[in-house]
């Protein structure tokens, strides 16, 4: 990772006066807190082509079409109406009204920078021809509500837009997050859209490089998304998480494919190593810091908290490549706690160990799912 990030991978450019339509899908269960500002910023965005925009309604019983027949936008919105069948077949009940070429994915509670569209299509029209699928880059939204928020801003900001960042050098991203990701449609609907499952975004992203497929990041197509505010619904979040990659190694073929090129499938056989590693983060690595404080280095050496000052270097040129973005955009985030950071680089595996532990078991043990 670390040499990843220290590659810049030269971007290609290319001129926007014909920007492509695009179709939007936005998949709403009970979303009247944080529909109207999704939608806004999908009008409001910088982008020559048309836009055309579909909400499936996956069996909402709040209030939210009220709040969107107030907006007055009838015209470009379709609405389409479902029982509650989970979000992988509302968004393929909507894939079968997509006309465009593109289809982009939206959650109910993200937010479109302005020039978010406009930046993830150039960068999927500037990659390999191969390529399906780009993941957008989110940021946290909430941030400021409690210490719990700020800890996951770090981790977008540095955990995730980091992985993503040097999984998408190599054409292969491992998630295009539903929150907000671009696919390209005919694709999409040759592989048979999303199937019905927790981690459908995944599953999804993992069967498009089995399939040969490749995938990206557009690190300056920023969207602003909810996070839990919790720490009950943090871990519940993060269970599910796991049970999703659980999930992808049993439902695509990656061993056995070949068509997965070897970085594809490299990067995702890394991810078989992360139950054992987070087994190891909260059992022996605690014991093995307090058996060496104890001058016993049975599991632990000093050498060891090397790395410690090693993810500090590599959180640092993360954080910078992300300012130098940021700069040419003309944004800046806006302050972030430095006591969260410390608490985040230190602790927060620590904390999320044990939830994504049980969701690993929960998948392998096939036990009750929801959305």
């Amino acid at each position: 990772m670390f040499i990843s990030l220290l590659w810049n991978k030269k971007e290609k450019k290319r001129c926007d006066t014909n920007e492509n339509d695009v179709t939007v899908l936005i998949p709403i269960y009970n979303a009247q807190n944080s529909i109207k500002e999704t939608i806004s910023s999908i009008i409001n965005q910088k982008y020559c082509g048309n836009i055309f925009i579909y909400m499936i309604d996956d069996g909402s019983t709040d209030d939210y079409l009220p709040i969107v027949k107030d907006m007055n936008l009838d015209s470009k919105i379709t609405l389409i109406k479902s029982p509650h069948i989970g979000k992988a077949l509302a968004l393929n009940e909507a894939l079968k009204y997509v006309k465009t070429k593109y289809t982009i994915t939206v959650d109910s509670d993200t937010v479109l920078h302005p020039l978010a569209i406009r930046n993830i299509v150039k960068k999927l029209e500037t990659s390999e021809k191969e390529t399906a699928a780009i993941a957008g880059c989110l940021f946290v939204k909430n941030a400021k509500r409690n210490f719990i928020t700020k800890l996951q801003e770090w981790d977008y900001t540095l955990g995730i837009f980091g992985v993503k960042l040097y999984q998408g050098n190599y054409n292969s991203t491992l998630v295009a997050q539903g929150a907000f990701s671009i696919y390209k449609t005919n694709i999409l609907r040759k592989i048979g859209g999303w199937q019905n499952c927790v981690g459908e975004d995944i599953v999804l992203t993992w069967e498009l490089l089995s399939q040969g497929y490749k995938t990206s990041f557009a690190k300056d197509a920023i969207a602003f998304t909810e996070v839990p505010e919790s720490l009950k619904d943090l871990k519940r979040q993060r269970k599910r998480w796991a049970r999703g990659m659980i999930e992808a190694f049993k439902k695509v073929k990656i061993i056995t494919s070949k068509k997965l090129s070897f970085k594809s499938k490299f990067l995702i056989c890394l991810n078989i190593f992360f139950p054992f590693i987070d087994i190891a983060t909260l059992i022996f690595i605690p014991l093995g810091l307090i058996l060496l404080a104890f001058g016993n280095n049975l599991l632990i050496g000093w050498l060891y908290l090397l790395v410690i000052l090693f993810g500090l270097l590599l959180c640092l040129i993360i954080d910078a490549k992300i300012k130098n973005m940021l700069k040419k955009m003309k944004y800046k985030l806006k302050r972030r706690s430095i006591l969260a950071f410390f608490v985040y680089v230190l602790l927060y595996t620590f904390i999320l160990a044990p939830s994504c532990i049980i969701g690993y078991i929960s998948e392998l043990i096939n036990s009750h799912k929801e959305w």
